[in-house]
Formats: C-alpha cells, structure tokens, sequence
C-alpha cells in the first residue's frame, strides 16, 4: 500500500487518472441521484423528460471542463507537439503541394501542351513531357534570337507556374507569327529596304498565308473575331536609338520551318542567293521571335 501511495505521489499521469475517475464517478453519481428524485417528483411526464435531458446535457458538460482542466498541462503538450509536426510536414511537402497545385493550374488554363515551344523563367524550348511535378523542355536558343535546338533536356518544377508567365509561341500547330528585325543606319537607305522586304516576305509566304489565317482563326477563343490575327507580311519602323532604324517584319510561317523562312528572306534581302533553298530548320536563325 506505502508503495501504491508513493508511485501515486510521483506519477502526475496516475494522479490524472485517479482524479478523472474520481470526477467520472461522482457525476454519474449526482445524475443518478438527481434522475431518482425526478422519477418521484409529482411533475408532468413532459416536464419530467425535459428535466431527464436538462440532467444528461448538465452532468456531460462538467465531466468534460473537469477531465479538460485535469489533463490541461498534458493536452497543452499534444497540441504544441501537434502543430510541431504539422509545421514540419509543411515545409517538408511544401514544394511538393505548390509543383501538384502548378501542374493543375496549367492543366485547367490549358497554357501548353506537348510540342509547344514556350518561354518560363528564362527556359525557352520545346515541351517534351508534363507530368504532375515535373515538366520537361528540349531548350531552343540560345536566346530569342535563335531556333535551334541545343540538344539539352531541361526539366522545371511544376512550381513555376504559379508565380511566372508563361509565354506559349506556339500559336497553332502548323502556323506561327515570326518576327524579324533587321537593323540600319539612319543614313542607309533603309526606305528602299523597307519597300524590298515586304516584296521578298509577301513572295515568300504567298503559298501559305491563306493557310495560315484559317489555321490561326480555328485557335481563336470562342466568342473573339476570328480575323483578331493578320496573317498579312507586313513591315513595321522602329528607332531603338538615335541615328539607328531597325526594320520588323512580321510574317506567318510554317511551325517546322520559321528559322529557315527567316533565314531565306533575310539572305535575299542581302543578296545572298547561295544555297537559299538548302537551309534547314536547325540552321541559325535572325535575330527574331513570336508575335
């Protein structure tokens, strides 16, 4: 017994244990009590009914506060616990959640898919493979200014998505928008090249620009006028710095074929016939990108 009495002196678990026991029994007992002297009280049975839940609803409050103000130190405990490891799985999955809440992002916006060429955080390629943390690109560049593809895989957090834009320059799968900047001196004669580029351009897409508006039409949004895109070759004058003009043109162009397109028309406006129609896709491109 003087061992019991000692273990109870040292345990606080024990010693709520006992105390709640003790409060558990002296409340069933007050109810019991409390229901006998109801059951022979002269009271209306409805009354006597409300009474009995009164009781119930009485005797379940001050079990809980008391249990709840035994065990407040250990329960006090649990909690800071609780929140501890709650806090530790965040910041462990937090990366995690933000690339699954990336990959849902795009997938309802529907930003991009396999085979578009888009631009984020600096990364500008071709979409290989997306899946629900990861998105993978064949990188294309280096720079705007370039089409080819480097032969590098990269692949990026789904992550990014929810705080940078993403630029898709794929526009339709079969046309894009290409733009060409060919700078002058402001004493060449840049009006006569001007006038020379926009028939080399206009020649040079006339078999596809047809094409092209209903392609980049069926990619409208619904409820947007479909002739929101020209498809038109057109020249536009920029003057990035004093005595220097530079020429923009902007034409439509097979998707597979925009780098050499660029490269043929920039050739001719410089009279460089050589081998114009054995370019290719992966030859270096103009300075140019994406309307």
């Amino acid at each position: 017994m003087k061992d019991l009495l000692q273990w109870l002196e040292k345990s606080e678990l024990a010693q709520n244990g006992l105390a709640s026991l003790l409060i558990l029994v002296v409340a069933l007992g007050l109810r019991s009590a409390a229901l006998r002297a109801l059951q022979r009280s002269k009271l209306h049975v409805d009354d006597q009914l409300r009474w009995r839940t009164q009781i119930r609803n009485v005797t379940l409050v001050v079990i809980t506060v008391a249990v709840v103000t035994v065990w407040a130190h250990e329960l006090r405990t649990f909690a800071i616990s609780i929140a501890a490891i709650a806090a530790a799985l965040a910041i462990a999955t937090k990366e995690f959640l933000m690339c699954l809440l990336g990959s849902t992002l795009r997938a309802s916006g529907s930003s991009f898919r396999v085979g578009d060429r888009i631009e984020v955080v600096g990364i500008r390629g071709d979409v290989l493979d997306i899946g629900p943390l990861t998105t993978t690109v064949l990188e294309v560049g280096p720079g705007q200014s370039i089409h080819q593809r480097t032969g590098r895989k990269i692949t990026v957090p789904n992550s990014v998505f929810l705080s940078n834009p993403v630029t898709n320059e794929t526009t339709s799968d079969d046309f894009v928008l290409h733009v060409l900047r060919v700078p002058f001196s402001a004493s060449d004669d840049w009006k006569g090249a001007r006038v020379r580029l926009q028939e080399i351009a206009q020649r040079r897409c006339a078999e596809w620009v047809d094409q092209a508006r209903r392609a980049l039409a069926q990619a409208t949004p619904l409820g947007v006028a479909s002739n929101l895109i020209s498809t038109e070759p057109v020249v536009y004058l920029e003057v990035p710095d004093p005595g220097r003009i530079e020429l923009l043109l902007r034409f439509p162009a097979p998707v597979r074929r925009r780098g050499r397109v660029a490269q043929q028309i920039l050739r001719e406006l410089l009279g460089d016939d050589r081998g114009l129609d054995e370019l290719d896709e992966d030859a270096s491109s103009p300075s140019g990108s994406h309307a």
